[in-house]
C-alpha cells in the first residue's frame, strides 16, 4: 500500500488533511495538486499503491537548481508536511483497467488505519454535460459526505454538486468525467469517511485556469498559507504544449 522513500522513516499522519486527485477531465485536480505541492513545498516521502497504477518514470516535476537533482518521478507519490498537516497523493498515471474499485478501497482502508482527519477529492467534470440550470454562475462545485458538517461551507457561498432527474422523481450524483470521485465519495458515505470533493466544470484544454481555482478554493477553506495570493507554477510546467511554432510558418 504505502511504501516510504527510506525504509527507516516514520511519519506521524493522525490529524492530517489527506489530499487525493481524481484523474478525470483535463487532469485539473493533478495539476491543482502540483500547485499545492510546489508552493506549500510538500516533502516526498513515499509512494502509493503504484501497482494499480501504469508503469511510469520521469524527471522530478519540481526540480530547481538547488534541490532534488538526481531524482526520479513515478506513478504515484505521497507529499507531507507535519506543520500544515497536509498530506497529497500526486496521481501521475491511469489506473490499471478494472482496479478502480480496489484503488478505493486501499485509500479508504489506509485513511481509516493513520487516523486522517479528512480526504479532499480534487476533482473535475464535463463542460458539455453540464444541465441548464448549470450553466449560469460558476463552474466551481463541491460535495461532502454525510460524516461532515453540513454547516461547513455556507460563509463561503459555495454552491453544491447539484443532483439530476432521471425520471420517476429519481434523482442521482451525475458525474460524467469524473473518474473515480463518484464511487470514492459513495464509499466514504458508507464507511462515515469525512470526504469533501471540490470539482469544477471544464473542457480539454489549457486547464491551468481551473487548477489555480481549485487550490485558491481549497486554501480559502483550510488557510495553508496566507501569502498565496498568487501561485508559482512548477518548471515542469513550460513544457505542457511544447515550444511555440516557428513565427516563418505564417
Amino acid at each position: 500500500m504505502f511504501v516510504p522513500c527510506f525504509s527507516d522513516e516514520t511519519w506521524d499522519f493522525t490529524n492530517s488533511t489527506l489530499v487525493v486527485p481524481a484523474i478525470s477531465v483535463g487532469n485539473v485536480g493533478q495539476l491543482a495538486c502540483d500547485l499545492l505541492i510546489h508552493n506549500l513545498n510538500l516533502q516526498k516521502i513515499g509512494y502509493f499503491c503504484v501497482e494499480l497504477f501504469l508503469p511510469l518514470v520521469a524527471n522530478n516535476p519540481f526540480y530547481t537548481s538547488n534541490k532534488n537533482e538526481n531524482s526520479l518521478s513515478l506513478s504515484t507519490e505521497v507529499y507531507h508536511s507535519s506543520t500544515q498537516q497536509i498530506t497529497v497523493i500526486q496521481l501521475r498515471s491511469p489506473l490499471v483497467k478494472g482496479k478502480r474499485q480496489t484503488f478505493c478501497e486501499a485509500l479508504t482502508q489506509w485513511f481509516k488505519a493513520l487516523h486522517f482527519k479528512e480526504l479532499i477529492t480534487l476533482s473535475s467534470l464535463h463542460a458539455f454535460e453540464r444541465s441548464d440550470s448549470q450553466l449560469l454562475g460558476q463552474p466551481f462545485r463541491y460535495l461532502q459526505s454525510s460524516a461532515c458538517d453540513p454547516e461547513k461551507f455556507v460563509e463561503f457561498g459555495w454552491s453544491q454538486l447539484e443532483q439530476r432527474n432521471v425520471g420517476h422523481g429519481d434523482r442521482v450524483l451525475f458525474m460524467p468525467g469524473g473518474g473515480f470521485t463518484k464511487q470514492l465519495y459513495k464509499m466514504c458515505s458508507e464507511e462515515n469517511i469525512p470526504n469533501v470533493v471540490l470539482l469544477t466544470f471544464c473542457s480539454e484544454g489549457d486547464n491551468i485556469p481551473e487548477a489555480v481555482t481549485l487550490t485558491q478554493r481549497l486554501n480559502q477553506w483550510k488557510s495553508f498559507s496566507s501569502k498565496l495570493n498568487s501561485w508559482n507554477y512548477p518548471k515542469s510546467w513550460s513544457h505542457l504544449f511544447g515550444n511555440e511554432p516557428p513565427k516563418e510558418i505564417f
